[in-house]
């Protein structure tokens, strides 16, 4: 047994109900008494001997036979032990309640939000315990529940529309607020009205139809002047409930939903899809296809990171390089469409490889654009630095320090600009990765310059990854040879009749992984993407959990606000590149 295992079993003798140590797929997963997860807690986080100081995710599983019926997972990572642990505890229906761990990892608030509005679980001593994704007066129970209906129950927001100042206060009904409170809120004449409801401090909304909110987000600001005092995310303007759809769905299908996720970078969504289902599976990749899927995730990095790119300068003001960046992504959109016959919504990865070869035409194509993007790069970051609104709009703004972007969860350039050189490629390889050179780069003062810094360096990496798989690239298959999960080649199943029933009963039952549960963390463009999967043996996974990192991300929007202007608000959205597709999901 893992001697972090034994440790908690001889610490936690009455606590720890069972640990289980998968060595197949390297993960440690605890079960623990409800009432004592915050004792286990504070002893991972605390004790040098496990340092659990980064919270990757808390999520839930319904199990509606069980008397204990709701499971709560926490998804812990000790970045100086380089070790992942899982800890579950059950609660029963009656009282599905759990102490909140917020007061431990900053990050818990958002995620113990999501899980209460989704699967009502209670996280007593939680801050701000309401509803996250679904609306706060959203009154037809907890979605992700199983006796919950796909469809919904039909469920319409109540809004009450504020009347018209001439509106005479006998036409309020019961309950109603005052006519008056609601004549604070609109724009009035005269200005001794305006003086009687002016305050110290001023209530903003921005969004969510704001441009430079990037999506659907709608953030309530309270201001001092122009100074921050509290900024409050209001999310699910976006939520289409993925994790929902997935139950009803064969694991082939999900793939295409996943492209729906962070929508400008869909390949790096399939590709941490299909890695989580690979590893539940025990299935192993052709080394070609681990080759190719590393050529096309850096492709898809460099495109993400020259959309950030772009929309970060316009939204600050810097016109000319939206144009630069967006000409450089047109290219590489072009190699996308002769790969796999997409620019956007790509649904390329498949299950055990990819689905189309890398072509001759196609290397060529993609060494003439590597021969000349270093210099392109060096364009946009001399255009920039020599821009002094760029310099004061980003250097010293949004700061925060290692210690608390860990405690919150942070990850990809957000976390690394905070000089912490966390990167799933380097600490759990896959793909090509830990056959080819390259670089972690990291900030120093965890500001936004050092975050567009970050970018700006992962992208000349990007190009040094591409180069050596190019050139390393070995001959063979392109998909796993397992016939059981993996469909017959078109070409064999318009000739041969073996392969057509193959074909129909893969497509028509799916395949069924062993029973079992999985986390697989995947270097995305925006920080880490994991999936967590529960398989009960079935065709379609039992739960699926996407661990989005602009959700995640949106949690330390609060704390890295605080005390700039309103202006700054539009470079911290930036400085994330969240997408709401992502993070509502």
């Amino acid at each position: 047994m893992h001697p972090l295992l034994e440790t908690l079993k001889a610490k936690f003798l009455d606590a720890v109900l069972s640990a289980n140590e998968d060595r197949p797929r390297a993960e440690l997963s605890v079960r623990v008494a409800a009432d004592r997860i915050l004792d286990v807690a504070t002893f991972l986080h605390d004790d040098p001997t496990a340092a659990f100081d980064h919270i990757t995710d808390i999520c839930s599983a319904d199990y509606p036979e069980d008397p204990d019926r709701f499971e709560v997972i926490y998804h812990l990572l000790s970045l100086p032990h380089r070790t992942r642990i899982r800890i579950k505890a059950r609660v029963p229906e009656e009282d599905p309640s759990i102490a909140s761990v917020t007061g431990i990892w900053k990050g818990a608030n958002f995620m113990e939000r999501e899980v209460y509005d989704l699967m009502g679980i209670r996280f007593t001593g939680h801050p701000d315990l309401r509803r996250i994704l679904m609306p706060e007066d959203y009154d037809e129970g907890h979605p992700l529940r199983k006796d919950f209906p796909t469809e919904g129950r039909g469920w319409r927001s109540q809004f009450e529309f504020i009347p018209r100042l001439d509106e005479p206060a006998s036409a309020m009904t019961e309950g109603e607020v005052p006519e008056d409170e609601k004549r604070a809120f609109l724009s009035v004449d005269g200005a001794s009205r305006a003086t009687a409801y002016r305050k110290e401090e001023l209530l903003l909304n921005m969004g969510p139809q704001h441009p430079a909110t990037h999506g659907v987000l709608r953030v309530v600001l309270e201001l001092d002047g122009e100074r921050i005092v509290k900024a409050t995310p209001d999310l699910g303007y976006l939520h289409r409930g993925v994790e929902k759809l997935s139950e009803g769905l064969a694991y082939m299908q999900i793939i295409p939903h996943t492209d729906r996720l962070d929508y400008i970078c869909s390949m790096t969504n399939n590709y941490a899809y299909v890695r989580a289902v690979e590893k539940l599976l025990g299935l192993t990749v052709p080394e070609r296809a681990e080759y190719i899927r590393t050529i096309v995730a850096e492709m898809q990095r460099i495109i993400g990171h020259l959309f950030w790119l772009g929309t970060q300068a316009l939204d600050i003001g810097a016109m000319t390089v939206f144009f630069w960046t967006f000409r450089e992504r047109e290219v590489l959109l072009d190699l996308f469409e002769a790969l796999c016959g997409a620019r956007l919504t790509l649904n390329y990865y498949r299950i055990g490889g990819v689905d189309s070869d890398f072509t001759p035409d196609l290397v060529s194509r993609t060494h003439a654009f590597l021969d000349t993007f270093p210099d392109h790069i060096r364009e946009y970051d001399e255009l920039l630095q020599a821009n002094r609104i760029w310099i004061a709009r980003t250097t010293k703004v949004a700061v925060i320090s290692a210690a608390d972007a860990i405690n919150f969860g942070l990850t990809g350039p957000v976390l690394r600009g905070s000089g912490v050189a966390y990167d799933v490629r380097k600490l759990e390889p896959y793909g090509a990765y830990d056959k080819v050179e390259w670089e972690v780069p990291v900030g120093k003062n965890g500001d936004t310059y050092d975050r567009y810094w970050v970018r700006m360096e992962e992208m000349r990496q990007s190009c040094r990854i591409i180069r050596q798989c190019l050139a390393q690239m070995p001959e063979g298959p392109i998909i796993a040879d397992a016939p059981q999960i993996i469909p017959p080649p078109k070409e064999k199943v318009m000739r041969d009749m073996e392969s057509l029933i193959h074909h129909f009963i893969i497509f028509t039952q799916g395949f069924k992984p062993p029973k079992g549960e999985t986390y697989c963390a995947t270097e995305a463009p925006k920080g880490e993407l994991g999936f967590f999967i529960i398989s009960d043996g079935s065709p379609r996974p039992y739960r699926l959990k996407i661990r989005a990192p602009s959700f995640v991300h949106m949690g330390a929007f609060d704390h890295m606000a605080r005390g700039y202007l309103i202006s700054d608000i539009i470079t911290i959205f930036g400085t994330y590149d969240i997408v709401m597709g992502e993070c509502d999901r």
